[in-house]
């Protein structure tokens, strides 16, 4: 039987749970390292506080076009379908099975010389806090999904927004409710209608609808 995440009910049942798997794992290896060298690097400007803001806004609509044109993308067998396609689509079919909920371990090591490359590129303090921000806001993304997934009883106002947001996304209709960790890429694009304005959709468990979304009203 594969691992589900049906006996999570707590923060701390699904903080012990969280990090046994690979992609948390090396996305925490890598937020601590990085927060050494920028600790150590000092140097602290406004670049840093721009940098941090700037990608913060733009994170809605980053994780919106990942969930349309990468994890939604055809199954057409490409490097991109068989790394995150696939295992997407698995993810639709069973949201509670363990295997398929994290980020592929493979592209988290495939952006590590990217990172490299941006620190070594511009040889500034702020491109270091751009790769740590960057990877904190995966690390966040990673979380505020897994627990979704678990049996958590939200508590808080926002993370029930989300947890409904992304249960309508699996249950409801694949094209909509696409944000995770945060639902304002979807008001601005218009994917966040109400509940009883979208039909249920016959493919909402395989994933693989067109991106064409349904007109409303």
């Amino acid at each position: 039987m594969p691992a589900v995440t049906r006996d999570i009910r707590t923060l701390g049942d699904g903080l012990r749970e969280f990090v046994q798997h690979r992609s948390p794992q090396l996305l925490l290896g890598e937020l601590v390292v990085l927060a050494v060298v920028r600790a150590l690097w000092e140097d602290w400007s406004v670049a840093d506080a721009i940098v941090v803001a700037a990608l913060v806004a733009f994170n809605p609509f980053s994780e919106w076009l990942i969930h349309v044109f990468v994890l939604h993308c055809p199954a057409d067998g490409s490097m991109r379908d068989r790394l995150a396609g696939v295992s997407h689509r698995r993810h639709h079919e069973d949201p509670r099975d363990l295997r398929f909920q994290f980020i592929h371990p493979a592209v988290i090591l495939g952006g590590l010389p990217l990172n490299l490359a941006i620190v070594l590129g511009f040889r500034r303090p702020s491109a270091v806090t751009a790769v740590l921000t960057i990877t904190a806001l995966v690390l966040v993304y990673e979380w505020v999904h897994f627990l979704i997934h678990t049996d958590y009883a939200p508590q808080h106002y926002l993370f029930r927004r989300l947890h409904r947001g992304h249960r309508l996304h699996h249950f409801r209709n694949e094209r909509y409710w696409l944000g995770v960790a945060t639902r304002f890429g979807d008001q601005v694009l218009g994917t966040n209608p109400r509940k009883a304005d979208v039909e249920v959709s016959p493919t909402a468990k395989t994933a693989l609808a067109s991106r064409e979304r349904v007109p409303l009203g």
